[in-house]
């Protein structure tokens, strides 16, 4: 029996593996079928066109939905490539802003240092500005310098007391040098920006501090201009890919659109798969039974194969496989039956064996029945003579006694 087991486990596995192999072979005749079908230069006809439209329906939906994930897969790398060069870029904007701002805070004092009465119509409103900033700022510091000579003079907490006086002008002094600074640049900004500038920077020589300051601007003033374009074409390149994402529905959550769409292609090769297979064997069983024989029989030149046109080749491999199929599974329900027969005879045997067992139980029990009733019998024998014989010694005993012995 064990050796029954093994030989049906092993054939079990055999019957798996040409399963499989037929099953392969099935797609590949499908997908042959399908193809030809739609071939201009074969057209073999051998699928209805129902059949046809919905196997190409189903590739053309898998095909643009594959298209449409790689699409998102592109965009959402653009996307995070534009965003690190806009990144990039306005970091640099940054820096070059910051130094511009610099840069036009010097601008600005060099053309206060060569402000002269000639430039008034031009620059007197700058100068106007400024100088008045200036002018505080000089009192400012003039009035530290006066405390800070004072301070030598005074005594221990006269000198703690104008410390902290030194402090907060030293403050207020900062304060004014720094809007002074913000104030040259704002100013000079739009001379530089207008052009109003230009001609003294020129006049005043390249070498000069405000040449070399103008020139130091403008070009810090021309990096800005190339970095914001950059900037400008980055970010409508972003504004394009975020828009190709939005038309793929991958704009809010492209994870789970990619999810979806996968789903969906998924579920297509399913039903492609189906269909290709479904293709083959309705095509198969026109010219084979299940067991791998053919329909048509034997045409007279002993070959079976002959009239089955141009996927005989096909045919007679999906009969060879069919055929193995039917041939394993036989021998396995004849192994199985076997099985179930020797299961049966040890059944059958161990019931003869409790009948067997049973019957000689009945007889030691018919034998023993016998035995008790005989012995019932007796003690029913026994047991009326002794009554007989209790009647008769009551008769004899007198009548008060025999009462007594009645009620007793």
């Amino acid at each position: 029996m064990n050796e029954q087991r093994k030989s049906i486990q092993s054939l079990t596995i055999l019957l798996d593996e040409k399963r499989g192999t037929l099953s392969n072979t099935y797609y590949q005749f499908g997908e042959k079928l399908l193809a030809d079908s739609v071939d201009p230069v074969i057209l073999s006809g051998a699928v209805n066109s129902e059949r046809l439209e919905s196997w190409q329906a189903l590739r053309a939906s898998r095909e643009a939905d594959t298209r449409t994930v790689l699409d998102i897969k592109d965009a959402l790398a653009r996307e995070q490539e534009l965003e690190r060069f806009r990144k990039e870029i306005l970091a640099q904007l940054n820096e070059e802003n910051i130094l511009y701002s610099n840069e036009l805070s010097a601008l600005g004092k060099a053309l206060c240092d060569s402000y002269t009465p000639e430039d008034v119509a031009e620059f007197g409103d700058f100068y106007d500005k400024v100088a008045s900033q200036q002018d505080e700022l000089i009192k400012l510091e003039q009035k530290q310098e006066k405390m800070r000579r004072d301070i030598e003079q005074s005594g221990f907490f006269s000198k703690m007391f104008a410390q902290l006086k030194i402090a907060g002008v030293a403050t207020t002094i900062r304060q004014f040098r720094s809007r002074l600074d913000r104030l040259f640049a704002v100013e000079a900004r739009t001379l530089l920006e207008n052009g109003t500038i230009d001609a003294k920077a020129e006049a005043a020589g390249p070498d000069s501090p405000l040449g070399v300051r103008f020139a130091s601007a403008r070009e810090v003033q021309k990096r800005i201009a190339t970095l914001t374009q950059r900037d400008q074409a980055v970010f409508d390149d972003l504004a394009a890919v975020r828009a190709a994402l939005d038309s793929y529905g991958a704009s809010s959550n492209s994870s789970a659109r990619i999810s979806e769409l996968r789903s969906s292609i998924k579920e297509a090769d399913k039903k492609i798969d189906s269909l290709v297979v479904l293709t083959a064997r309705e095509y198969t069983d026109k010219f084979l039974d299940e067991n791998g024989r053919s329909l048509l029989g034997n045409t007279g030149d002993g070959h079976t194969f002959s009239d089955m046109g141009m996927y005989a080749r096909q045919l007679e491999q999906i009969a060879v496989l069919r055929s193995d199929i039917w041939t394993i599974r036989q021998k396995i329900d004849v192994l199985e039956t076997s099985l179930k027969i020797e299961s049966l005879d040890k059944n059958i045997s161990s019931y003869s064996r409790s009948v067997e067992e049973y019957t000689r139980k009945i007889e030691q029990y018919t034998e023993m029945i016998a035995n008790l009733r005989k012995t019932i019998a007796d003690a029913e024998l026994d047991k009326e003579a002794l009554v007989q014989h209790r009647i008769s010694v009551e008769a004899s005993l007198p009548r008060d006694a025999r009462n007594e012995a009645a009620s007793e």
